[in-house]
């Protein structure tokens, strides 16, 4: 791989990553949402906790992606530090939400580390549910009064996730236009092709 194949990886590649992270919480918010709530409403709070454990748990693997990533030299460890944060930040918020409903109906995982592993099983669930849980979104019967707050943030990631998207698709129509016919690109042009 010549420098410059590297070079355009490293551009491209936090765009493409980010994107990732974002639609961690665009595909997790419908499903978490419908089995949050599928015996009773039980109010905000357990809404945004279950969204989150999902999100973290998606974000685990979107985590797991980038190491592999910055081991092959096509992300930067800085972008690794930023979601590894994202990761964090995500649980702690979630974990806390979930506090806040001080164990009503049995609702609680003890602590941060089972709520995490929860949030895996939660973002196994989700991604299950998302097909069933959009065709309520419109029909405004998958969320409750309580979850505008909920939609309001689903709706502005679903917009920074196209306009990333965009930017990310841009890029890569740009390097392919500047790119030398005929030259592979993801190998330098003397390597030998073959017998």
């Amino acid at each position: 791989m010549n420098f410059r194949t590297v070079e355009i990886w490293m551009k491209m590649g936090w765009k493409k990553y980010w994107l990732m992270v974002l639609l961690v919480f665009v595909i997790t918010q419908p499903g978490s949402i419908a089995f949050a709530n599928w015996d009773a409403p039980y109010g905000f709070y357990k809404d945004l906790s279950v969204w989150l454990s999902s999100a973290a748990g998606g974000l685990l693997l979107v985590l797991a992606y980038g190491l592999y990533e910055w081991r092959n030299g096509k992300l930067s460890s800085v972008n690794l530090l930023l979601v590894g944060g994202t990761v964090l930040l995500t649980a702690i918020i979630g974990y806390r939400a979930e506090l806040a409903l001080g164990g009503e109906m049995g609702y609680g995982s003890g602590n941060i580390v089972l709520f995490v592993i929860g949030g895996l099983i939660g973002f196994i669930l989700s991604v299950m549910l998302l097909l069933i849980s959009l065709p309520y979104i419109p029909t405004g019967e998958l969320y409750y009064p309580y979850d505008r707050p909920l939609v309001i943030a689903w709706l502005a990631m679903i917009a920074a996730t196209l306009l990333l998207e965009a930017a990310y698709l841009k890029e890569r129509r740009r390097e392919k236009l500047t790119e030398p016919e005929g030259q592979d690109p993801s190998g330098s042009s003397s390597e030998p092709r073959g017998p």
